[in-house]
This record gives structure tokens, sequence and C-alpha cells, in this order.
């Protein structure tokens, strides 16, 4: 449940909300648990609006970082906090696998590193997909050293650029990058309840640079928005080549995406 706050009308709306849900609990003898439920301010404000808000009689908690279906969100939007927490379980992951799988081919930790561990660091990444350098690297250190774990190569003179590209891993940005754009194009053939069509308008005038599926540009003074799923998403459908935006298998367009990625690189 959410509600924008401006002032002490929409607070007593969402108490009222609370209210509704504490008088259905008690008509359906279903009781919520209030030791799980919390509230959340998200806010950039230095002096937010406060309100005790309660479910029943029981007041409600706040929080600065509450998961939600497996995200870490915070209530300034940054992903530091869930990110060092999936490579934290990521390393125990990868270190569990090192422990066991040490005497094992190529083929089979390789396949223990796509199945116990990357799985950690990519869940809804089109969700959280880091901008800075830091967060970036941290995600993919821990690919780095499972490269070095698979060949069995830990030489300080070893380049796990090259290990990787022998391995023909993709970096785990691009496959972000290409999770998000993926996202974009199955909601523009209605595969994904997203209203594209209500939040995306087509540019009127195409440059030279720009092809007829672009997309205008969403602008934003806060990072938290500017580099949130919409406007980064857009920024890097736009510079697809038009032939690409244009394929409708989703397999088909995760190839060629990864492709043109790669070429950048």
């Amino acid at each position: 449940m959410y509600r924008n706050i401006s002032n002490q009308f929409d607070q007593d709306q969402l108490q009222d909300d609370l209210d509704t849900l504490a008088q259905w609990q008690d008509d359906w003898q279903m009781h919520f648990n209030t030791k799980k439920c919390f509230v959340m301010r998200i806010t950039h404000v230095r002096n937010p609006k406060v309100y005790n808000y309660t479910l029943g009689q029981s007041p409600l908690e706040s929080t600065a970082c509450h998961a939600y279906l497996g995200v870490d969100i915070t209530n300034n939007l940054t992903w530091n906090k869930h990110i060092n927490r999936i490579t934290s379980s990521a390393n125990r992951s990868l270190g569990f696998i090192k422990r066991n799988l040490y005497s094992c081919n190529k083929s089979i930790k390789e396949n223990a590193y796509f199945t116990l561990v990357r799985p950690l660091l990519e869940y809804s990444s089109s969700v959280w997909d880091p901008h800075t350098q830091d967060l970036i690297n941290k995600l993919e250190k821990i690919q780095r050293r499972a490269a070095r774990f698979v060949v069995n190569d830990y030489s300080r003179h070893s380049s796990v650029t090259e290990i990787l590209t022998n391995l023909q891993w993709n970096s785990l940005k691009n496959r972000r990058t290409v999770s998000r754009l993926s996202v974009l194009q199955k909601s523009r053939q209605n595969l994904l309840a997203l209203p594209v069509n209500d939040l995306l308008l087509p540019v009127r005038r195409l440059s030279r640079h720009q092809h007829p599926n672009c997309y205008q540009l969403i602008t934003s003074n806060k990072n938290c928005h500017k580099y949130s799923f919409f406007p980064q998403t857009v920024k890097d459908w736009n510079s697809l080549p038009y032939s690409v935006t244009t394929i409708e298998d989703t397999k088909q367009f995760k190839t060629a995406v990864i492709s043109h990625l790669n070429q950048q690189d």
C-alpha cells in the first residue's frame, strides 16, 4: 500500500486505508502480523512529514530498508544495501562450490556457477541495475573470481579479461542491459503488463542519428530516477540499431543486443 503524501489530508487518507484493512481482517478473521508490517517514507526531503500510522490497535514501526519480493528497497531508492546483500550471498555460494568441486572438470564448475551463483547476482536486475562504477565492479569481481576457479588459473600473470573471453562469458553489466531491453521489447509486444504506450512517447521529429522506434528521453534531476528502469532503458533502446529494435523473437533479440553491446566494448 502506498500514497503520495503532500499534506495532512494525504496522511489521514492513508490511515483511512489502513483502517479499512483492519476492518477487513476483523470481518474475515485473517489477521495481519503487525510485527512484519512497516512504514517507509521514500523521500529526499530533509524533514519529511511524520505520522504515527496504526493497523488496528497496533502502531506501525518505521524502517529505512525493507525486502520486497527479494529486492531490498531503501527510503532513498539507492541499491547499495541490496547489492551488498546479494554479493555476500553469492560469495558464500561461490566459496561452497570451490570447496566441494575443486577437483571437477571445467564443465561441471561452469554449470555450478551458472546455477548456484550467477542467478543470485541477476535476480530482478532490471529493477536495481546500478550506475555507479563501485557497485558495478563489486558484482563483476565475483564473476572474475569464478572464471579463475573454472579454468583453475590463479596466476598473477594471467589476464582475467582474456579468461572471460575464452569462456565466452558476457559481462554482468551487459547481461543486465540485455535484461532491461528485453523487458521493454516484450512490453512493446504486449507480452508483459507494462503500459509502455502510456508511459513512453515516440520521437516526433527524428534526427539523423535516430531510428523510427526511438522514444523521447526521460529527463530527471535525481539520480534515483535518472538511472531507474524507464529513463535508462529508453536511452539504451534509442542507441540500438533500427534492425535490432524490429526483431520480435525474444531469443533472437537478446542475441542481437549482446552482439551489439560486445562490439561497443
